[in-house]
């Protein structure tokens, strides 16, 4: 399929939040990534604390020491989100207990899940891969308290649709990746008559209103539903995942399960947040590059004229130490797609 085509295929709706261990029938003892599959001893620094912080989320370590012995022993087992119908943002970090914001596309029929906006605590858990107490319980309010009667009330309405809040923020000027200023704005204001009949009202609006780019999160499960439709109805050659894991990149094709993986590149940008380094950074982590698989993202977006080769792909600056360090742009390693050609399958570079 050409970019035009997916850019604006689809019929994405919110229909419900549910466990990763409901949607996804995600096994006790098990963590979902960002990127392409990779083992413990293999992982950044910063993907190996994220992996530790998801034992000690789900109670299987009473701490850091014992979460690195239980993984080192292979008593988890560590997986690529978009193996399954889910993506990792940022680190991606995802177990059985973690909320997903649960997106179908009514055109194909097709689900995906992917974690909530943490709120006050920006990528958290979840996206930075950091623990704390205060940040576990923030996440467990999310799933048990915040949304729950939005969802009674979204799937009485038949569920919040998104096609045309996407088309509307793009005309404004977002590009559904790094920029989304209108969509944030176009959200809060059409989810005011759901929120409404809710007797938490005031905590739905004032989440919505107050976390930056929220709909980060759901522009990214749409971009998975749809894909994964279109997949599922025969069509082919696009992408259905690309994502990094701080060590190598990956994509995969409609088709098949195979990933096709090179070095990961670094993020080119001048935006840092005060007191970030730029030796910290990790290279590419994150599958938020999903957007750019249906024509969302750098595909839309002026970037650095100075990247060549490759689909642009733009995104954050992930730290070493945990958390988020600024943004820019790169360009998927065309060595993934010289690997796929080679296979045979007919996937375009830009």
């Amino acid at each position: 399929m050409k970019v035009e085509e997916l850019r604006e295929a689809g019929n994405p709706y919110w229909v419900d939040v549910q466990t990763a261990g409901e949607f996804l029938g995600l096994a006790d003892k098990t963590i979902l990534h960002a990127g392409p599959p990779i083992e413990f001893a293999r992982m950044c620094e910063g993907h190996r604390r994220g992996m530790a912080s998801a034992c000690l989320f789900e109670g299987w370590a009473k701490d850091a020491s014992e979460a690195v012995r239980l993984l080192e022993s292979g008593g988890v087992k560590l997986a690529a989100a978009c193996d399954y119908a889910t993506n990792g943002s940022g680190y991606g970090i995802i177990t059985k207990s973690v909320p997903l914001l649960i997106i179908e596309d009514r055109d194909y029929g097709s689900r995906a899940g992917l974690f909530p906006a943490e709120g006050r605590f920006g990528g958290g858990f979840c996206g930075w891969g950091v623990y704390s107490d205060e940040i576990a319980a923030n996440l467990a309010w999310l799933r048990d308290v915040l949304f729950r009667e939005l969802v009674s009330v979204l799937k009485d309405a038949g569920g919040f649709p998104l096609k045309e809040l996407f088309a509307e923020a793009r005309r404004m000027g977002d590009e559904l990746h790094s920029s989304q200023k209108a969509i944030d704005a176009l959200f809060t204001r059409a989810i005011v008559p759901y929120a409404l009949k809710c007797g938490n009202a005031a905590e739905l609006l004032d989440y919505f209103a107050s976390t930056n780019r929220f709909t980060h999160n759901f522009g990214q499960a749409a971009s998975r539903a749809l894909v994964l439709g279109l997949e599922a109805v025969g069509k082919r050659g696009f992408l259905t995942a690309a994502g990094g894991n701080g060590v190598e990149y990956g994509i995969k094709v409609a088709g098949s399960d195979k990933w096709y993986v090179a070095p990961a590149p670094m993020i080119e940008g001048p935006y840092l947040v005060p007191g970030a380094k730029r030796e910290n950074q990790l290279p590419w982590l994150g599958d938020s590059s999903i957007t750019e698989c249906r024509g969302w993202g750098g595909r839309i977006r002026p970037v650095n004229p100075a990247i060549t080769g490759g689909v642009v792909i733009n995104g954050g600056m992930m730290d070493v130490n945990g958390g988020w360090m600024g943004a820019g742009s790169t360009r998927m390693p065309e060595e993934c797609f010289r690997k796929a050609k080679e296979d045979g399958h007919d996937v375009q570079l830009a």
